[in-house]
């Protein structure tokens, strides 16, 4: 029996799975991001770790197994420490060990155990469907000769033109008929109204439409996302959450949706003209003690009605937090 496979099925649920006598595989947040070198975009996911250290047993992985199988937990536990032993003779005798799904574990020159894990999987469950995938850039003046249209002339157009030619020609007949007329009768038509004016239908803007957001999910990069967005009153926010880096004093009633924090400035105006795009307006509020360009979104007299806010952004943007000031 092949535990890897168990394993892998519970990578997807749990962010620590423990192999006893053998070592713990440990799962942490990724955040989507893109390589602006390699053009490549990645969704967010599960980076796995390897840690050694955690070989006492909490019953997880046997457990998994024993109703799996129908097994006693004594037997579970039996068939774990079977392919234990398999594992590290493999990792002895061949100084490596690939465990299918999961990643690849190896000796180094010193004798250490590292791991590598496989990226064919992606364990986030709310990644289903997303995938990696290569954009590259479209060299300038290369899209504007691609964007060229050759007209094709066929006998659908042929039509149009000659009933174009048509309408011109009754229109060009009817304004000198009307002409003629006007001078033998003395009547004026220009007073006459063919094509009364008509009101133009007034639509109201609904605060909540749908809007196209890039979402900043980590440092110097962003995904697009859909979600609905309110428009921001105009005051000003700020109150860095506790895990932030962020050393911000806090004085009277004054917050700032945060949407993002950029190392480099470009990016966080790239982020505010996409926004623009939008009709949504962003500022850049201020730096973090690391230097962080911090970009944010609206101002607001109460703190709970910037946390409003931040819930319209919190189901796909999930590192958005809020500034008070």
């Amino acid at each position: 029996m092949k535990i890897e496979e168990y394993i892998s099925e519970l990578l997807y649920e749990h962010d620590c799975v423990i192999v006893p006598d053998f070592g713990g595989f440990v799962c942490n947040y990724a955040p989507a991001r893109i390589d602006p070198v390699k053009h490549l975009f990645e969704p967010p996911g599960k980076k796995i770790l390897f840690n050694k250290g955690l070989t006492r047993n909490d019953g997880l992985l046997a457990h998994y197994i024993s109703g799996k199988f129908k097994l006693s937990y004594s037997q579970a536990l039996e068939t774990i420490s079977k392919e234990v032993k398999r594992y590290k003779d493999d990792i002895q005798k061949d100084k490596r060990l690939t465990l299918d799904n999961i990643g690849l574990l190896y000796l180094d020159e010193k004798g250490s155990l590292l791991f590598q894990q496989d990226n064919k999987l992606n364990y986030l469950a709310e990644s289903f469907g997303l995938s990696t995938f290569y954009h590259l850039p479209v060299e300038q003046g290369k899209a504007e000769n691609e964007a060229k249209v050759i007209p094709i002339y066929n006998e659908r157009k042929k039509s149009r033109t000659y009933l174009a030619a048509a309408v011109i020609s009754a229109l060009v007949v009817s304004a000198f008929c009307f002409t003629m007329l006007e001078k033998q009768t003395n009547m004026r038509f220009s007073s006459l109204n063919f094509f009364p004016k008509r009101e133009a239908t007034q639509y109201a803007f609904s605060p909540t439409t749908y809007k196209e957001l890039p979402k900043p999910v980590a440092e110097d990069f962003k995904v697009t996302i859909v979600t609905p967005i309110t428009p921001a009153p105009a005051n000003t926010a700020v109150s860095a959450p506790h895990n932030t880096t962020t050393a911000v004093a806090v004085s009277s009633a004054s917050f700032t949706v945060i949407l993002g924090s950029f190392s480099v400035k470009e990016h966080a105006d790239n982020l505010i003209s996409e926004f623009s795009k939008q009709n949504i307006q962003l500022s850049i509020v201020g730096r973090t003690r690391g230097g962080l360009y911090m970009v944010g979104y609206g101002k607001f007299s109460s703190h709970s009605t910037a946390e409003a806010e931040r819930e319209n952004f919190l189901k796909f943007v999930k590192d958005a937090w809020i500034l008070a000031d």
